[in-house]
């Protein structure tokens, strides 16, 4: 069974979730009655020719599946309006009816064509139900909190299914009372960034993240179970050493706990 058919003919229990990791900062939630993407990069649109044609960024890696495939998607939450994370030849090329949630800054700043009838724009603050799903947006910042037009822009989601808290930070950095907002919770699954920021890949127009370091100092001071990095693996020019976060970890806070994903795998929650 290949990996799509794995995703969306595999039986399961109700009372389980599956979470499959499609690269750079892409997930699938699987639950016996929902199929939920996650800022899925499924295309080469940042280095084609007919995309934005940017060839210091280069996949390394073939997508796991082409999204003209998938057959079974009630959802795609996108965390901000990079395409690497709201691709729109992954969001236009999906042949199934889903709801589109993301910002109304990410929205309007995207190249996406997609209905707005079928779009659902999240707040800060303002928890919404998707099936048996609670996704509480919170703001991130990539750099600024807000777009030019004062919007919450980038996003992360605190999600919550029965008895499991997941948070996925699609991209950012810390800013002042972040770590307060998330010391209020516990979290079962922590999908975080990785790849850093430095000046040279900034002068590249590379916005940076948070670096290995950070996050593993974050692992101190929050209470989660299971940490697992990401934005790291799809990009050669825009990277970190897997080995060095492991090396912090260990440094910093040795009792965390973390998974190491590679494109296809998934955690059975």
């Amino acid at each position: 069974m290949d990996l799509l058919q794995e995703i969306e003919k595999q039986m399961i229990p109700e009372d389980k979730l599956h979470i499959y990791f499609m690269g750079q900062s892409g997930y699938v939630l699987k639950t016996y009655d929902s199929t939920i993407y996650i800022d899925p990069y499924l295309s080469d649109y940042i280095e084609n020719p007919s995309g934005l044609n940017d060839k210091k960024m280069v996949r390394n890696f073939p997508p796991p599946f082409d999204p003209e495939m998938i057959t079974n998607c009630d959802a795609i939450i996108c965390t901000h309006a990079h395409v690497d994370h709201m691709d729109p030849w992954t969001i236009q090329n999906i042949n199934v009816d889903f709801k589109l949630y993301c910002s109304i800054g990410a929205y309007d700043q995207s190249p996406v064509k997609y209905p707005k009838a079928n779009t659902i724009f999240l707040e800060p603050g303002k928890k919404v139900r998707l099936n048996d799903f609670i996704i509480e947006p919170i703001p991130a910042a990539h750099y600024q909190l807000q777009d030019k037009q004062g919007r919450p822009d980038c996003l992360s989601f605190m999600i919550k299914y029965h008895n499991k808290t997941l948070f996925f930070w699609g991209d950012g950095i810390i800013y002042d009372g972040l770590i307060d907002r998330l010391k209020q919770a516990n979290f079962d699954y922590f999908f975080a960034p990785i790849n850093g920021r430095d000046k040279l890949r900034e002068q590249q127009g590379i916005v940076g993240n948070l670096k290995a370091k950070e996050l593993a100092e974050l692992c101190k001071n929050l209470n989660i179970k299971m940490v697992i990095p990401n934005h790291y693996d799809m990009f050669k020019n825009n990277t970190e050493s897997i080995e060095y976060f492991n090396e912090c970890l260990q440094n910093i806070f040795p009792n965390q706990k973390s998974i190491i994903m590679r494109c296809g795998d998934k955690i059975d929650a």
